[in-house]
């Protein structure tokens, strides 16, 4: 599938670059890159068990080298992942990050996930990265979201929901579809919504920022 691109550039031509949340927190954003697979790791180990069960649907104390590898094993196109960080404090690990794989058969579908330390979760930072990857991603001809949740899960379902997406419930967990528009459309009907969720209002915000940035 030929990509289609939102912009002149792509994002991660421009990261590093810092942004602030609502509520004040300051990130700084770039992808992750293989030599972040430390970092990763700590970022793990910072986890509570319930966050990593959530993430990775298991609670090792550490997680294994082949997983390690896999998340950090990026190419800017299939695998795609971004990461917020403490710009005031390079040797914390990070605030949160997120990613997306390309199904293989077909890669108009990408598997969507994201993991947020516990301490700064409910914040704003998933919907933050979702819209980058978004933005990134229909660049690269990824036209659905996709992925799983588990029911304990319930603030990922509302989030998912709350975007827009679909929401299916299988016998141990829920199956989580986002068809995804150009960002351009997007943005011209978000103003047109009736009642349009915080969520989706979010993810406008920053849409016009990174269409800002890649011009």
């Amino acid at each position: 599938m030929e990509a289609e691109t939102s912009g002149s550039i792509r994002l991660g031509d421009r990261a590093p670059f810092d942004r602030r949340l609502e509520d004040g927190l300051s990130v700084r954003l770039r992808p992750i890159v293989p030599k972040d697979r430390e970092r990763v790791q700590r970022a793990y180990e910072l986890l509570s068990e319930e966050s990593r069960l959530n993430r990775f649907w298991e609670r090792p104390q550490r997680l294994g080298e082949e997983r390690v590898e896999r998340l950090t094993d990026v190419d800017g196109s299939d695998h795609v992942a971004w990461m917020a960080l403490d710009p005031g404090d390079e040797s914390f690990p990070g605030f949160a990050g997120g990613s997306y794989w390309r199904e293989a058969d077909d890669p108009s579908r990408a598997e969507l996930s994201f993991t947020v330390a516990d301490a700064w979760q409910r914040r704003g930072l998933a919907t933050l990265l979702f819209s980058i990857l978004w933005f990134e991603g229909w660049g690269e001809g990824v036209r659905t979201f996709v992925g799983q949740c588990r029911k304990g899960n319930l603030a990922m379902v509302s989030w998912w929901a709350d975007l827009g997406g679909s929401v299916v419930e299988e016998a141990r967990h829920f199956q989580l579809t986002l068809a995804l528009t150009d960002p351009e459309i997007f943005l011209e009907r978000i103003a047109f919504e009736v009642r349009p969720s915080y969520r989706r209002i979010e993810a406008a915000s920053w849409l016009r920022d990174w269409r800002g940035m890649a011009g």
